[in-house]
């Protein structure tokens, strides 16, 4: 059975696995190593399908298509609606995460149980929670949630061999901007500090360009700008997002808009003056990050570039200024991090040498009454920023009355970005902080003001150890919260998932395979025996559709893919 790592990008996600000493991205089943974050209900035949061509059901049906669902993971109440059915952030990223399963399976002529699945640094822990419940409901195990930037420095750590460096990783995706300090001593990874936004993206860089056009085209054109997530808008911003990607390489891109001859024409200082305000705040991300690891500039050795954006021209130079240094980016910025995800696989089967010391972006703390105001809900962090994984952190609290019988015990974790001491308003959670766990606590029968010391822990499972401990007795208690799943959640989840995919998207990679061994027939040069085998399986096939047989289908489907892959397809 294969165990894959599995890079869940906002915008693109790919799949790799650990093979003959090293890495590999495998392709998907129409051939494709990067694939788009799109899941959508085809307009024509009213199947669910995964990937690039979602793109133009957007364009066609936006409200029957879902994109950058990444933003949406650590929302437990938000939904999407898709062919009829509400589905949660969960299960559209497991549409995703199949599809590069069945891919993998392919590839691999092999199943596909166990992956690693990489986050943002910064990812809170319901977002977490999330991601490891869409690998479940997909059909796999998640054996490990890595962050994104450790998992590069993984890759390039078994690339080039590095023995003895600080490294920075810059990385900025799709949808999401991490910069991790970390420090690579022979097989050991021990990341320093970790910092970034992980509402930053290129994305938004693609919303920026598209306001600037649509104000240019009512300007020089006096045509007034589609309707926001309308087909048209999504029709626009998606050339608006190919303008981004032309612009660094030339100086100069044009973006067409339905029913106009003429063109709106960006120069790349256009873009930059654009994108600056949002390039610039990474910056701070960097300088935080290396104040967070006790470092300096000039003690970083390298700096390497991750995540599509990187490409951008402007973003290099703003890296290259920060640092120093010349950014590098020998490993393509759209596949460093799965690769790196499938050595963390290999590492966790023994197959590689590897030891990870990461680290916890967020603060976790507790809600305690302000002593000097009385006032209720006050966060007191147990586990400051940039916590150690596996190290135990404890603080002291007292009790507030005599022979008091219980404590209400919250568990709260707080995003990097927040600056609030306020974990709690009127009882409930404050923005930017995630209540993830609460306890009722019995106390010890005694005075008030008694000795209370908290004690968490968490693991690279994200499993939060807590213990309160009650020196004047020697009583302690322990609970834990953990970024588990509820599983009667994940069977109907996954029941639902299924059926969708049973009704749609397997029958879509049947048909992607059978268009491959129709153009292999149609170039002419197969030997007259293997034109034989892909016709008579091709007939077949189409025979087993019109019936209805999947069995049948799924037999005749594996003998057409090896086929197939003979020729290296």
């Amino acid at each position: 059975m294969a165990f894959i790592g599995i890079d869940l990008g906002t915008t693109t996600s790919e799949v790799a696995v650990y093979r003959d000493g090293a890495p590999h991205i495998l392709k998907d089943v129409r051939g494709t190593a990067v694939v788009d974050s799109l899941v959508g209900i085809d307009p024509d035949d009213r199947h669910l399908k995964v990937g690039t061509r979602v793109q133009y059901f957007l364009e066609r049906d936006p409200e029957n298509s879902a994109k950058e669902i990444k933003r949406h993971m650590h929302e437990r109440d938000w939904t999407i609606e898709l062919g009829g059915e509400q589905h949660s952030p969960s299960e559209i990223s497991s549409m995703i995460l199949k599809h590069l399963k069945e891919g993998a399976e392919k590839r691999l002529d092999e199943k596909v149980e166990r992956c690693v699945i990489t986050i943002p640094a910064n990812f809170p822990d319901p977002a977490r929670r999330a991601t490891r419940q869409a690998g479940e409901i997909a059909g796999m195990e998640v054996e490990r949630i890595i962050n994104e930037p450790t998992a590069a420095a993984l890759a390039y750590g078994h690339r080039e061999m590095i023995e003895d460096e600080n490294i920075m990783i810059y990385d900025l995706g799709g949808g999401t901007f991490d910069v991790s300090i970390v420090e690579q001593v022979g097989p050991v990874l021990d990341v320093k500090a970790s910092s970034g936004d992980r509402r930053l993206g290129g994305a938004d860089f693609d919303r920026a360009l598209l306001n600037h056009v649509i104000e240019r085209l009512e300007a020089e054109h006096g045509v007034e700008g589609p309707a926001e997530e309308t087909g048209a808008w999504y029709n626009l911003l998606h050339k608006c997002e190919e303008a981004k990607k032309v612009l660094s390489s030339q100086q100069q891109a044009s973006v067409e808009y339905r029913g106009l001859t003429n063109t709106v024409d960006i120069h790349r200082s256009t873009f930059e003056d654009l994108i600056t305000p949002m390039v610039e705040e990474t910056a701070a991300s960097i300088k935080h990050a290396l104040d967070e690891a006790d470092l300096n500039q000039s003690d970083i050795d390298r700096t390497i570039l991750v995540g599509g954006s990187t490409r951008i021209p402007y973003v290099q130079r703003l890296v290259e200024r920060v640092m120093d240094q010349i950014p590098r980016s020998a490993i393509d910025p759209d596949k460093a991090v799965a690769l790196g995800a499938a050595n963390q696989a290999a590492i966790i089967d023994g197959r590689t040498d590897g030891i990870i010391m990461d680290l916890c972006a967020q603060s976790f703390g507790t809600a305690v009454v302000d002593a000097r105001t009385g006032q209720k809900g006050r966060y007191d962090v147990i586990i400051p920023e940039n916590g150690e994984y596996q190290k135990e952190y404890t603080e002291t609290y007292r009790t507030i009355a005599e022979n008091q019988e219980v404590i209400d015990f919250r568990v709260y974790q707080r995003d990097p970005d927040i600056d609030s001491e306020r974990a709690e308003v009127e009882g409930e959670p404050n923005e930017g902080f995630t209540l993830i766990g609460k306890q009722e606590i019995e106390v010890p029968q005694g005075p008030a003001g008694q000795k209370v010391e908290a004690t968490y822990k968490y693991t690279l499972d994200g499993i939060l150890d807590i213990q309160l401990n009650f020196p004047r007795t020697g009583e302690k208690r322990e609970f834990r919260t953990r970024a588990e799943v509820d599983e009667a959640e994940i069977q109907a989840s996954k029941a639902k998932v299924e059926q969708a995919w049973k009704e749609s998207e397997y029958l879509d990679d049947v048909e992607a395979l059978m268009e491959a061994a129709e153009r292999e027939l149609e170039k002419g040069e197969l030997s007259d025996q293997k034109e034989q085998d892909v016709e008579g399986l091709l007939q077949n096939l189409k025979e087993a559709l019109a019936a209805d047989e999947e069995a049948k289908i799924r037999r005749l489907e594996d003998r057409l893919t090896d086929v197939l892959f003979e020729l290296d397809l």
